[in-house]
């Protein structure tokens, strides 16, 4: 145990200097490359990488705010006093780039503190606190040069900076690459959602006859579907506010109906609320009436359409909205889930109308003009079904991904704090691996995981009527391949329903007999299914690990409501895809599917048509379900090499 650091005010550490140099290019000032506080906030490093914008400057401002490599930028206003002198250092590639407002530098005095120290003491708790309570205002908080330069630093001797500094840029490192992959994760989440969502309410991914809608959006849909405007299916609303400036609208006991506002839209833009039932403000019915505002019925569709643009939600209750809302109130040819989630896959066309616009706003000329996909009524309840269960998936795996980005950035930060204190020595040896160990699942015996999954993957069926050993295999199979859970470890052979592993689908059964789960026995092949036992329900999927049981269950989810037939091509079209890659072979549609037909096993070319296949493979591209020639190759039961050799 070390003890504490000497603690120095900042100002008796750097310079510090708060810039006052604004976005407005002034022709009469000097051409300069500006670092804007979004730069620094979602950043650790201001370097050549970033998209710097174009700015002016005065030859004094460029000599007081012109950055040099050892700077070190922080933020010196925000929303909140807790989220406020975020740092990034500069890197010599950036010199000469201009602080802009909003953002103060830190010149580090180097005979007494190295840049890289003082940038990790910035991030440790202490500092962020002691500059929290040092920030000022109501509504949006900032900080004076006076505030900034009076915050205490931790201040060891010269040499031990450097040297903790070293550590903490070495194995700190590690933990950033994860915490940014995890981003990459949620980021590729959301767009897989928006374009899932697209696929399933325009009937894109359905078999049959397909027609253009005439809806660029939209593309083809089933025929037999039609995509009317929206205001011939369902009745447009907007909402309003009451005069402010009339007492007697707003008195607090009258004020009794609920009042849908951006106050309120973090419901569904943070947390994801498909219906609303309660609201930050009410009005009263004199209010109402002497405005715009309607009282809407439970069951309408609503829309943000000013600042966080785009997001809908379902009415749980009757109530008002305001003027930055437009409503639908649903007639008999459509189902509000349905509309719901067709406008929640409209984000491209709500984005696309905001291109060019001053304000973050749709307007009503265009929301007028919207068109849908339509399907009969029946076909509409499908759909809504499954897309509940998709956004469930989705928001599953999200909320994993989140979580393990809370759980590493929160150790980092213990990391961080206990180094630059000196309150533990071991501090940067020892936290950081518990740090990044902790984010990944404790080894579990290989059957047991294998057992897991296989509990996991019919648990998640349970309610489909028709659901075997031949789906279960493939789902197996593609656990392991796609989503990379090497313990099922598959010996998969090139059998007629596909890649299939006997051997270890015997053994998976055993298992889950005997751990009390699903009882297998009792039939042959595909007249297989699964009887729930005691446990049924109850598995564990911690062996698992929490970010790949996301990815088991999105990928469960994605073939959840697809037949048999389906589930087989979609896994001989992937292990085929995958065995090329596996092979550096060049990869196109026609060989792929001509690899299922002629090279696979004797009895494909009876069972599918290449139209069929040619379907689910766009289908498997549209949803991600895309191999990268990984996992085990599949094991030729026929005379493959004659036709590889074409192939080739």
């Amino acid at each position: 145990m070390t003890a504490a650091h000497n603690r120095v005010r900042l100002k008796h550490l750097a310079q510090v200097r708060s810039s006052n140099v604004d976005k407005v290019i002034d022709d009469d000032q000097t051409p300069v490359r500006l670092c804007n506080y979004v730069d620094v906030y979602y950043r650790d490093r201001i370097d050549e990488t970033i998209d710097f914008a174009a700015g002016s400057a005065t030859s004094k401002e460029i000599e007081r705010f012109g950055l040099r490599a050892g700077d070190i930028v922080i933020t010196k206003d925000s929303e909140t006093p807790s989220d406020i002198a975020v740092p990034a250092i500069v890197d010599a590639s950036a010199e000469g780039v201009v602080c802009a407002y909003h953002l103060a530098i830190l010149r580090p005095d180097r005979a007494i503190v190295d840049p890289r120290f003082l940038f990790w003491a910035l991030r440790s708790a202490p500092v962020r606190q002691a500059f929290g309570v040092r920030a000022q205002g109501v509504t949006r908080f900032g900080l004076t040069i006076g505030g900034i330069g009076s915050v205490e630093i931790p201040c060891p001797p010269l040499k031990r900076q450097q040297e903790l500094a070293r550590q903490l840029d070495r194995r700190l490192a590690l933990t950033e690459r994860l915490i940014d992959a995890k981003r990459a994760q949620a980021q590729l989440l959301l767009e897989r959602e928006e374009s899932t969502f697209a696929d399933v309410v325009s009937g894109r991914d359905r078999p049959g006859e397909k027609a253009h809608s005439g809806v660029e959006w939209i593309g083809e849909m089933p025929a037999h579907w039609t995509a009317p405007k929206m205001v011939h299916v369902a009745r447009q609303e907007t909402g309003h506010t009451p005069s402010r400036k009339v007492d007697e609208y707003w008195l607090p006991e009258a004020c009794v109906i609920p009042w849908f506002s951006l106050a309120d839209v973090w419901q569904i833009r943070q947390a994801g609320n498909i219906e609303v039932t309660e609201t930050a403000e009410r009005i009263s019915e004199l209010g109402m009436a002497n405005s715009a505002a309607r009282l809407l019925p439970a069951g309408t569709v609503i829309l943000s359409r000013t600042a966080s643009v785009g997001f809908p939600a379902i009415l749980g209750v009757p109530m008002a909205v305001t003027q930055d809302f437009v409503g639908w109130i649903c007639g008999p040819r459509v189902l509000p889930r349905y509309l719901y989630y067709v406008l929640r896959s409209m984000k491209p066309v709500f984005r696309s109308l905001m291109i060019g616009s001053t304000h973050q706003t749709i307007y009503m000329p265009d929301i007028r003009s919207f068109r849908m996909p339509l399907p009969p009524i029946d076909e509409q309840a499908e759909i809504a079904d499954r897309l509940d269960r998709i956004t469930g998936a989705f928001r599953g795996a999200a909320a994993e991904i989140q979580r393990s980005i809370t759980l590493l950035a929160e150790r980092r930060d213990a990391v961080i704090t206990a180094a630059v204190t000196g309150d533990r020595g071991d501090a940067v040896t020892v936290a950081h691996e518990t740090a990044v160990t902790s984010a990944v699942p404790a080894t579990a015996p290989r059957a047991s995981v294998r057992t897991m999954v296989a509990a996991e993957i019919i648990y998640r069926h349970r309610t489909v009527l028709r659901f075997g050993r031949v789906k279960l295999q493939k789902l197996l199979y593609l656990s392991e391949v796609h989503v990379g859970i090497h313990e099922v470890a598959g010996s998969y052979r090139r059998e007629a329903a596909g890649p299939f592993d006997g051997t270890m689908l015997d053994r998976v059964e055993a298992g889950l007999r005997e751990s009390a789960l699903y009882d297998g026995s009792g039939g042959d092949g595909a007249a297989v299914s699964y009887r729930p036992l005691a446990l049924a329900g109850r598995h564990d999927t911690d062996s698992i690990g929490a970010d790949r049981l996301a990815a088991l269950r999105g990928l469960v989810d994605l073939v959840r409501d697809l037949d048999t037939r389906a589930a087989e091509m979609i896994a001989t079209l992937y292990a085929v895809w995958n065995d090329d890659l596996i092979d550096g072979r060049q990869v196109s549609d026609d060989a792929v599917i001509e690899g299922v037909l002629d090279d696979w096993h004797a009895e494909k070319r009876a069972k599918f048509t290449a139209a069929d296949l040619h379907h689910w493979l766009a289908w498997m591209k549209r949803v991600g379900l895309t191999p990268r020639g990984t996992g085990p190759r599949t094991i030729p039961t026929m005379e493959a090499d004659l036709f590889a050799e074409r192939r080739e």
